[in-house]
């Protein structure tokens, strides 16, 4: 065999072809696209509220390893970083609620349950409820002390995501004091855990001992008594002792802890002052205070910060304490008085739309958008001691950061147009785009009255009512139950069947909802299943198919092949009282036969995004009427039919 440079032929061959083998390998490895590193982003040509009051244009932002690592009105140059243009939006500070409530005790009775709740509702709670609505930062005023401990340690630990938590732990109270016979009243585990009750001095230093143990970052007492609401019940509360009052201030700041206290009277709060207090929460709501009350430069001179919870007033039974909280805000607010934000929202209960409805009393108190804005962020960090590192878009601080599509500062109401959420630097919510569609305008069938259809595996049939669509827009929907009314909807619609305002009453379960869509944003509020609602949701503008089946003929009636629409889940699932994303598609042509009657139809699949695999709907449009004539579910390669027509009525 031939030799090459002395190596046999067949050996000279393999040598060669594994060197050009790992040269490729090799080129392929160093030309390969890079991936954009994780945790760093680059936001370009973006309008700024630092959170100081001040505002830049066309601002570049570099974020790297939870900060703001640069901030420049030049283009900054970055290789494999995540891209956001942030055109037409604006950035700003992650808002602080320096004033709410966690876990309540009114779900949880005992240490089981409320671990329970821990592990599985706070995940879902800060993801779907607080997030989303911008809020990064929150100082909990009181809740179970073993709760709110662990809850502390898995968002320190990054276990569970959510946003910065400091706590006061239980709070001071007298044995009829609020909360020991108020929440406490749920069970004897919340009271123990959520009252700290004290009578002499030596109870003071105990709790004051116990909470320093725990690690809270500020104490917490309840100075006040008489007559108060308890929901619907009116009981006695009583106050702390003056002097104990005294002694959890001063003790407190031997031990590095400062004190706030619930307070809701002119003399109590006076009183406070002058013991020394840092924080005043909820403020004066027995009278107005003018700018030459005494109590403003005595307020001034103790340097106390102010945390009025505005929207908590709304579910007093005096209506007087609204008025006098607005209106105490702008006088305390013009005497240069530190204010920070606060709602007393209860997260168990209630979701982050609260914080903006906060900011918009705050306008509505006199202040401008921009003041507002300061009062939860840097005036909320300054409150919660934690200034050197947010509350403000600025180089080295953390980048706890919303980004909106509308500016605030122009408008408080646009504080709910979300775009993204950062918590440290990462992205912990991002709106999807929401599409639009360019769907014809539709016509019933001329002189069509009513549509009437009936479901075997439920025994429930509907009334859809269409005799007022031509000339108002308005279509009503009567659902019977065992030949019952259990359900009335009233919907105002486009032409195009997007609902503009929608009605829905359902007696049997306490369920009362009026909704309305303006500028990009559905607004709703009543009750569900006897709980207040009050929420709004993004959908720009999207197709709010709010009838779900009975808007798709404006679809099966286009040139469309596809859509994205959106109803408000008023269901027994998860999605209930959540603003859904379906997708629409049509599946070809096939005839179906109901009631001895053959149909022409249109045959459309129907899939919530987030679970397409869970679930797939099937719905039949008669090509002649548009009209839905059945509807059922498809499981495997299975359609089983529920709902079928069962008259059309002209006039």
């Amino acid at each position: 065999m031939p030799n090459v440079f002395g190596i046999p032929l067949i050996g000279f061959i393999q040598m060669v072809l594994g060197t050009v083998i790992i040269v490729f390998l090799l080129i392929k490895f160093l030309t390969r696209p890079k991936k954009n590193k994780k945790g760093e982003y680059l936001i370009n040509d973006v309008h700024i509220i630092v959170g100081d009051g001040t505002e830049k244009e066309h601002q570049y932002v570099y974020i790297k390893g939870g900060k703001i690592m640069e901030l420049s009105d030049q283009p900054i140059e970055k290789k494999n970083v995540q891209v956001i243009d942030g055109e037409d939006k604006t950035l700003m500070p992650g808002l602080i609620d320096s004033h709410i409530h966690i876990q309540g005790g009114f779900k949880c009775h005992s240490e089981e349950e409320s671990d329970v709740f821990l592990n599985e509702e706070m995940p879902r709670i800060f993801s779907e409820d607080v997030l989303p609505y911008g809020i990064t930062t929150i100082k909990d005023l009181d809740a179970p002390k073993h709760f709110i401990c662990k809850l502390r340690d898995k968002l320190r630990s990054g276990e569970i995501t959510g946003p910065e938590l400091l706590i006061v732990g239980p709070n001071f109270t007298t044995p009829e004091g609020h909360p020991a016979n108020t929440l406490g009243t749920n069970s004897e585990w919340a009271r123990n855990e959520m009252a700290i009750t004290v009578t002499t001095p030596e109870e003071v230093s105990a709790g004051i001992k116990e909470l320093k143990e725990a690690g809270v970052d500020f104490l917490k007492f309840t100075y006040q008594g008489g007559d108060y609401w308890y929901f619907d019940k009116k009981i006695t509360i009583q106050k702390i002792d003056k002097e104990l009052m005294k002694q959890i201030i001063r003790e407190g700041e031997e031990n590095g802890l400062k004190s706030t206290a619930h307070v809701f009277y002119y003399d109590d709060v006076w009183e406070l002052l002058e013991a020394g207090i840092y924080g005043i929460e909820h403020g004066i709501l027995d009278r107005d205070i003018e700018p030459d009350d005494p109590i403003i430069e005595l307020w001034k001179k103790s340097g106390a910060h102010f945390v009025p919870t505005v929207n908590a007033m709304t579910y007093e039974k005096d209506p007087t304490r609204m008025a006098h909280s607005i209106h105490n805000l702008k006088v305390i607010y013009d005497a240069g008085i530190p204010i920070a934000m606060g709602t007393d929202n209860m997260f168990e209960t209630m979701a982050g739309n609260v914080e903006h409805k906060e900011l918009e009393y705050y306008v509505e108190a006199g202040l401008t958008p921009m003041q507002a804005i300061m009062l939860a962020t840097k005036n909320g960090a300054e409150h919660l001691g934690i200034a050197d590192r947010k509350g403000q878009v600025k180089v080295g601080m953390e980048a706890d950061l919303i980004l909106l599509d509308k500016n605030p500062a122009e408008n408080i109401s646009n504080i709910s147009s979300i775009d993204r959420v950062f918590r440290k630097g990462e992205i912990v919510y991002s709106q999807k785009t929401i599409q639009s569609y360019d769907v014809p305008d539709f016509a019933f069938p001329e002189n069509l009255k009513t549509a009437e259809y009936f479901n075997s595996d439920t025994n429930e049939s509907r009334i859809v009512n269409v005799e007022r669509f031509e000339s108002e827009g308005i279509i009503t929907q009567t659902i019977l139950r065992n030949g019952e009314d259990w359900a009335q909807e009233e919907f105002t619609l486009e032409n195009n069947l997007s609902a503009v305002k929608w009605h829905y009453s359902r007696p049997s379960d306490n369920t009362k909802l009026d909704v309305f869509r303006e500028n990009g944003i559905i607004y709703l509020k009543g009750t569900f299943k006897g709980k207040e609602q009050d929420k709004s949701y993004k959908i720009g503008d999207g197709l709010w198919y709010q009838m779900m089946d009975m808007s798709l003929p404006a679809f099966a009636a286009s040139k469309l092949d596809e859509i994205l629409f959106y109803p408000i889940g008023t269901g027994d699932n998860r999605g209930a009282m959540s603003l859904g994303e379906f997708a629409a598609k049509k599946i070809g042509d096939e005839e179906v036969t109901v009631n001895g009657k053959t149909y022409s139809c249109i045959k459309v699949s129907l899939v919530l995004t987030m679970f397409s695999w869970a679930w797939t709907g099937l719905f039949w449009y008669d090509k002649e009427t548009n009209m839905l004539i059945q509807s059922g579910v498809k499981k495997g390669n299975k359609e089983k039919i529920a709902q079928t027509i069962k008259e059309l009525k002209y006039k």
